[in-house]
């Protein structure tokens, strides 16, 4: 069946002599709202009355977007006015998939960079998506970054660089650290899905790098497998030297952590293939819970034999060959 494309449909039931699939929560062909709005006592659900006068067996849901929602009079919008087919759906992904191999490495380090811009001030657009282009990412994914980044619940990297569905390819382990698991993922990203930009990324506050500093007799009273991972990571932070400020010391250990799995990372031959290539940047990052903002450094690129200063906005670019670490 073919299926239309609705945005922010929030309030009011459905009307017209349309088809409504129940199962998928979908509309089929043309669609409008009816003056029905949802009363504030109901919490954002339609009132008992307007659901049993509804002309359909099962009410439509409601959806909230954005914690924004659409008042009686303002217009819904419809897409499509006869639906949308699976057809569809597939060419839609083709030209995705399309757009998203037509963007080099830097254009898409500028887009991350720009939305985390959109983030930390305040005009993040969250880009939705509508079932219809929910349905297109069945068939196939086409993100362009792939981010390494920490499970901690304060570092959600699609909202943090205002990302949407099947935008970036992230795995999250605390610590952010490499194993054989977050490895092969990301060998998978860079290999199979091509993305162009690879991003490991740590953050303020990280409480598996305060634990990696801790004495390595406490670190061994955890479980087996929390102490491995601890001992591990307390192996990127000996160069720390003594730091007096808490605020700073913690950048630092964080920061010495990412340098170490950007390092380690780019060892692996098939990497530095796709970065030598032109196909990939891999960049380190930092990203500050207080202020929102994300720092890049350590960018690892392909080296034309001239200019050695790394991409706009990142403060520093790492030669593997050499062990080079330029600043700017």
């Amino acid at each position: 069946s073919s299926y239309c494309q609705s945005k922010s449909i929030t309030m009011g039931s459905y009307v017209d002599d349309n088809e409504y699939d129940a199962d998928s929560g979908i509309i089929i062909s043309n669609a409008r709202i009816a003056s029905n709005p949802v009363s504030k006592s109901t919490n954002g659900r339609r009132s008992e009355e307007s659901s049993s006068n509804h002309p359909y067996k099962k009410t439509p849901p409601t959806f909230l977007q954005n914690n924004r929602t659409i008042i009686p009079d303002e217009k819904t919008v419809i897409a499509h006015p006869r639906g949308w087919s699976m057809e569809d759906a597939l060419n839609h992904a083709k030209d995705g998939s399309a757009r998203a191999k037509a963007m080099s490495p830097a254009q898409v380090l500028e887009s991350l960079q720009k939305g985390n811009s959109r983030f930390w001030t305040g005009q993040a657009q969250r880009p939705e998506v509508s079932a219809f282009e929910r349905r297109v990412l069945i068939k196939q994914q086409f993100p362009s970054t792939a981010i390494l980044g920490c499970s901690d619940s304060r570092v959600p990297v699609e909202i943090v660089f205002d990302q949407g569905l099947g935008d970036m390819f992230v795995v999250r382990v605390a610590g952010n650290c490499l194993g054989q698991t977050t490895q092969a993922s990301l060998d998978y990203a860079v290999h199979h899905l091509n993305v162009k930009v690879l991003m490991i990324m740590g953050h303020e506050g990280c409480g598996a790098i305060k634990a990696a500093g801790l004495p390595q007799e406490m670190i061994n009273k955890e479980t087996k497998s929390l102490s491995a991972m601890l001992t591990d990571l307390k192996v990127g932070l000996s160069d720390v030297q003594k730091i007096f400020d808490p605020r700073a010391l913690d950048r630092e250990c964080v920061v010495s952590n990412v340098r170490r799995q950007v390092t380690n990372l780019v060892k692996d031959a098939k990497m530095m293939e796709s970065i030598n290539s032109g196909d990939l940047i891999v960049v380190g990052a930092f990203y500050e819970i207080s202020s929102g903002i994300v720092d890049f450094f350590m960018q690892v690129s392909k080296f034309d034999g001239k200019e050695k200063n790394p991409s706009p906005g990142v403060s520093s670019r790492y030669f593997p060959e050499t062990g080079e670490i330029v600043q700017v």
